[in-house]
């Protein structure tokens, strides 16, 4: 119960800030800079979005195994999204090649903006779970 919990509210809160830095970031580029708009924009949010699913899903997994292994899944999930980030910028310079510059720093935007989401959603968890356990 306390898991399907955590789970709806870091999805019900990974939506509402993926929604509110997309519309933020397009109304920046439509109002101020049109001229370095890409059409693979939309792609970003939503790569963003699937990570921090199948983050959540892991992050579930390796609570069932044990309290103890959540620093090890926040470790392997921190590594598994800067290697996939990175294989996919440079896929889009390679294979796209269309305003590389404001693709990269559109994504590292998302990049670090999502870090620090998900930092702060899990590390108020953790805080949560020891103030739990020294209560019991």
């Amino acid at each position: 119960m306390f898991l399907l919990t955590v789970r709806k509210l870091f999805i019900k809160k990974l939506t509402l800030v993926g929604v509110v830095l997309t519309t933020l970031v397009a109304v920046v580029y439509h109002m101020f800079i049109p001229e370095r708009y890409f059409l693979w924009f939309p792609a970003i949010p939503i790569f963003f979005y699937l990570f921090g699913l199948v983050y959540i899903a892991m992050f579930s997994f390796f609570y069932r195994l044990g309290r103890d292994k959540l620093i090890m899944c926040y470790l392997i999930c921190k590594v598994m999204k800067f290697t996939l980030s990175a294989i996919v910028i440079l896929l889009y310079a390679v294979v796209i090649g269309h305003e590389v510059a404001a693709f990269m720093l559109t994504f590292i935007f998302f990049f670090f903006a999502f870090l620090i989401f998900e930092t702060r959603f899990f590390l108020r968890f953790e805080a949560k779970l020891k103030n739990s356990k020294t209560r019991d």
